[in-house]
């Protein structure tokens, strides 16, 4: 795997943003390694809806998200995208539950679903972000990421949330 940079450090909870973009997945293109294990996932769970020549014409591309407490992001979709990704490396959330004095840090990421076509009636759906966690839904599906809170709950310590990291990315149709 190709090693970052001396000046970057190994954990993204530390990363500098110039650091953080240099693991676009198009950054490298010679050496681009760093996703592997996110991208055989992302493969697998597509092979359970494709077979081997629709995902020859499948192409993804993904980037990572260092985010603070308190980030979010804007209700948007990836409507040119046949699916879109999320991989939830750390929620940022040093504690569990019970040590956040009974609350979750947020920060989940919401899909807006229209469950009958042609209604105007949409349903939301939170989902958190939880460790190792690989959600595929469909490009075109609004979505926005909750904000954290500075502390969770009573019990949570002044440092208790660090960076929220995951890696999204897009599975789009090759066009040739």
């Amino acid at each position: 795997a190709r090693d970052m940079p001396e000046t970057c450090p190994r954990h993204a909870r530390d990363m500098p943003e110039t650091c953080r973009e240099e693991l676009f997945w198009g950054a490298h293109p010679e050496d681009p390694h760093w996703y592997t294990p996110i991208h055989e996932l992302l493969l697998e769970a597509l092979q359970l809806l494709h077979t081997p020549v629709e995902l020859d014409a499948l192409s993804i591309s993904g980037w990572l998200n260092a985010s603070p407490p308190h980030a979010h992001h804007q209700v948007h979709d990836h409507g040119e995208s046949l699916y879109s990704a999320v991989y939830f490396a750390d929620s940022g959330c040093a504690g569990s539950e019970a040590e956040l004095g009974g609350e979750t840090c947020s920060g989940q990421l919401l899909l807006i679903t229209q469950p009958e076509a042609g209604v105007d009636r949409f349903e939301y759906v939170a989902l958190p972000p939880e460790p190792s966690t690989l959600l595929l839904f469909a490009g075109g599906m609004p979505h926005a990421v909750l904000p954290r809170a500075s502390q969770c709950g009573t019990g949570a310590a002044p440092d208790a949330l660090a960076l929220r990291v995951s890696v999204a990315c897009n599975v789009s149709l090759m066009v040739e």
